[in-house]
């Protein structure tokens, strides 16, 4: 069958027919190929860009968890309120209505005492009621407490509705108070809104480009949904949880999801929330699909090119062979016409020779097209080398982007404590002093209020600035979150670390911040802590440090304390 087809088939079709038909496989080839790596590879960017606002969103819910946490523990602590717990409440409600000035997100602050009942609160709310047998109670009377996410159960009558008319949801947390006999005599507790979640998502998601069509679904560690659509639900498998990154199936079409789990941080144990990232499957593989069509486009013109050139230099290279059938023919016809005499020199033998000599330069011809198509086929490999190049040098810009903090150019803290970390082991192996600083800027909240946030934020990276210069190079600084900063002096113990503290504050008050028109002046309040032999944790002395820090406010700011280790401390490390 074929052979009867072939010979039907002049050679000259048959030639172009077939090699057309291979340059368009290699071309179908090049085409699915470029197809499924530009997917691939848009897949992979997709997962890794989710996974990042993922765990950007985790940390931050860790990070503003830890720090409300240590805020209510601390002033629980405080020396100075030990008269006003039980007697003076005016004096206390006012303190915490400070506090919730200081951060709105605190919708209740108030103290009970040890039979349950309210003392004093924010708004005096609640006061007089009994919260006995409230979770934040029960358990903030045994020790520093957090609780999940619940509905408003004593307050929903007693505070003004949300804007949107939704139900409030709170996370609690509460800390013992102990009074100078060591006696608990109540427990500090507050109800932070859930709508302070709501804020760290849309402030994440504003810096991510909105043609993105990024969305972020907190759940709690049962898989509940705590904030997104459909509240309550459990919209995805305890499978693809665990499994990181899946695409979750919806109404609204399939979407890429990453997943990161909150982890606690220091003392703050976490509450197991998990943070799910999600984008349009179409919105992320919109550009490899343009550059599919792109390369089908491309690759089909070049198929119907290389077709009409091929049909061409075949047809050319098939006038020898004729010529050469014509010559045979006439060798069959003509007695006088031997072999022998075209082998020696008669015209059809030169018309052979110079068939032959021209099917050889064709022949060279066809090997220089095979190498431009290999040519061509290296420039795409090279193309793509270059691309994955690139796409590791993204990736490495990324990871530098997530290590700094974006105001200051200073490390933040997720990059701080490894390198934290590693100077506590080089302390305990080599007996080299260490020391924390924790500095705050004094009254940042009135900049801000008074000359406005984009002066808060010179004020901010100015004083991140004279930070810098003034430690050393082997030193680390660090931006902790808001107006607050973190300094690890290498080689210096608690009196060498004084010095250089007295010069930051020193530099800072005398230097004047200039913002827009205004010119202010502003100062800093420094705590100071050094490593011990005892230590085996950084968080231990960044608390130390911290702890320095509230008792240098507390002394009227704009100076620098150090951390006494007292008998208190030695007991809870024993």
């Amino acid at each position: 069958m074929l052979e009867r087809l072939a010979n039907k088939i002049s050679l000259r079709h048959q030639i172009s027919l077939v090699t057309g038909a291979v340059g368009l496989t290699i071309v179908a080839a090049v085409t699915l190929g470029s197809a499924l790596l530009a997917r691939a590879q848009a897949t992979d960017m997709a997962e890794n860009a989710l996974l990042q606002v993922a765990r950007s969103v985790a940390d931050r819910l860790d990070q503003d968890m830890a720090e409300r946490l240590r805020e209510i523990r601390n002033v629980a602590a405080l020396d100075p309120l030990q008269p006003h717990w039980m007697e003076n409440t005016g004096s206390l409600r006012n303190v915490l209505q400070s506090m919730q000035k200081t951060f709105p997100d605190y919708a209740w602050i108030g103290f009970a005492d040890e039979t349950g009942k309210v003392r004093a609160a924010t708004g005096g709310i609640l006061e007089g009621a009994n919260v006995g047998q409230r979770p934040w109670f029960i358990d903030g009377i045994k020790g520093a407490a957090a609780e999940d996410v619940h509905l408003a159960a004593l307050l929903q009558t007693l505070l003004k509705p949300n804007a949107d008319g939704t139900p409030f949801r709170f996370v609690d947390l509460a800390s013992p108070v102990i009074d100078a006999s060591g006696r608990t005599i109540g427990v500090l507790g507050s109800h932070l809104s859930w709508s302070w979640a709501d804020g760290v998502r849309r402030e994440v998601l504003s810096s991510r480009r909105p043609e993105l069509k990024e969305e972020v679904v907190v759940l709690d560690r049962t898989g509940r949904v705590l904030m997104g659509p459909a509240l309550g639900t459990h919209p995805y498998s305890p499978a693809d949880l665990a499994a990181g990154h899946f695409i979750a199936r919806g109404p609204g079409g399939d979407q890429f999801a990453a997943v990161s789990a909150t982890r606690g941080r220091g003392d703050y144990a976490g509450l197991g929330w998990i943070v799910v990232a999600l984008q349009p499957v179409q919105t992320a593989l919109a550009g490899a699909h343009r550059l599919t069509v792109v390369i089908t486009l491309v690759g089909l013109g070049a198929g119907a090119l290389g077709t009409l050139g091929i049909f061409l230099v075949v047809t050319r290279l098939s006038r020898p062979l004729a010529r050469l059938t014509d010559a045979v023919d006439r060798i069959g016809r003509e007695r006088n016409a031997t072999m022998t005499e075209r082998v020696q020199g008669s015209p059809e033998v030169l018309r052979l020779s110079a068939a032959v000599r021209s099917l050889l330069r064709r022949i060279g011809t066809a090997e220089a097209d095979a190498r431009d198509v290999e040519l061509e086929a290296s420039r795409a490999v090279r193309a793509a080398q270059d691309r994955i190049e690139r796409i590791g040098a993204d990736l490495q810009a990324m990871k530098l982007i997530a290590n700094r903090d974006a105001l200051t150019g200073l490390l933040n803290r997720r990059a701080f404590l490894p390198l934290a970390k590693d100077a506590l082991g080089d302390f305990r192996r080599y007996q080299r002093p260490l020391s924390v600083l924790m500095i705050d800027i004094d009254h940042f909240k009135r900049v801000n209020d008074r000359y406005g946030h984009p002066a808060g934020d010179v004020v901010i990276r100015k004083v991140g600035t004279i930070i810098n210069d003034t430690i050393r190079t082997t030193d680390k600084v660090a931006r902790f979150g808001g107006e607050e900063f973190v300094v690890l002096l290498n080689d210096n113990n608690a009196a060498g670390a004084a010095i250089i503290a007295e010069r930051i504050r020193q530099t800072v008050a005398s230097t004047v911040f200039e913002a827009d028109n205004d010119r202010l002046l502003a100062t800093i309040s420094i705590g100071i802590a050094e490593a011990e032999k005892f230590d085996t944790d950084i968080d231990r002395i960044i608390e130390r440090a911290d702890r320095a820090l509230y008792e240098a406010k507390s002394r009227g700011r704009n100076c620098v304390h150090t951390f006494e280790i007292d008998i208190d401390d030695l007991r809870s490390v024993a």
